[in-house]
């Protein structure tokens, strides 16, 4: 009896030690339910211990996820504040494409008036031009558009087609050309050898001299006059010593401009 109560003691002097005071031996003090409140103590320091375990783990990987996080966030204000920066780059480069763009519209109408003015003139040219010079640059003339204002040619090109012509009528016009074409007035049509003085004048004779005379360019295209025999000698003349067929001489002929 004496030994029973000793080893009771005993253990709820161990139960104290680690327990409340007053679970050692529980409500009624017996033992068994002292080692079953101290089961229970134990399982919940070990869920405890396993929950603290898990939460140490939990926020170790919670930590690293939050930095990842940080790291996203710093990446993305770092490309939202390049695009802003892009878009204010973008919204100057507009801004000056746009007014080079209506100053290129301006001196474009400009210039297409300006161009369309040359063409008129060269247009209205080309009847006062020599038959044979009209053949030259008759590929050329082609190229003017019919409405300035309304053709599909770029302006290079159609400056290029000017530059063509005035450069081919200037150089017909600093010369003495002599050509072999066909006149006709009221005698008929006859083989006639014309030289031209520049885009001012010309005479013209066939091989006899009987058939001579002159032509000076109007609006409407050449007016050719036939003249008298004897000064159609002298036009037949003048065109031999151009052709190297006479010795150089000076050669009057008769000729009306106006």
């Amino acid at each position: 009896m004496i030994k029973s109560e000793l080893r009771k003691a005993a253990v709820g002097m161990f139960l104290g030690s680690v327990l409340p005071v007053g679970w050692a031996y529980g409500d009624n003090g017996s033992l068994e339910e002292s080692r079953e409140i101290y089961r229970e103590y134990i399982n919940v320091r070990k869920t405890i211990g396993e929950e603290r375990s898990a939460w140490q783990s939990q926020k170790t990987v919670l930590e690293d996820r939050l930095e990842v996080v940080k790291t996203e966030i710093a990446q993305i204000e770092e490309t939202i504040a390049t695009l802003e920066e892009s878009a204010t780059a973008a919204d100057e480069t507009r801004s000056r494409l746009q007014t080079e763009l209506e100053e290129a519209r301006r001196v474009s109408g400009a210039f297409n008036d300006s161009i369309g003015a040359y063409e008129s003139r060269v247009k209205a040219l080309i009847p006062r031009l020599p038959g044979a010079l009209s053949g030259e640059i008759q590929q050329l003339t082609a190229r003017l558009p019919g409405d300035p204002d309304s053709t599909v040619l770029s302006y290079s090109q159609r400056l290029q087609t000017l530059v063509g012509i005035i450069a081919q009528i200037d150089r017909y016009n600093g010369d003495l050309r002599l050509v072999t074409e066909v006149q006709e007035l009221e005698g008929g049509r006859f083989e006639v050898q014309t030289l031209y003085f520049g885009l001012a004048a010309a005479i013209f004779s066939d091989a006899t001299g009987d058939y001579a005379g002159y032509g000076v360019p109007r609006d409407d295209g050449w007016t050719w006059t036939q003249v008298e025999p004897a000064d159609g000698q002298s036009i037949l003349a003048a065109i031999e010593v151009n052709a190297t067929r006479r010795a150089p001489a000076f050669v009057p002929v008769v000729m009306e401009i106006d």
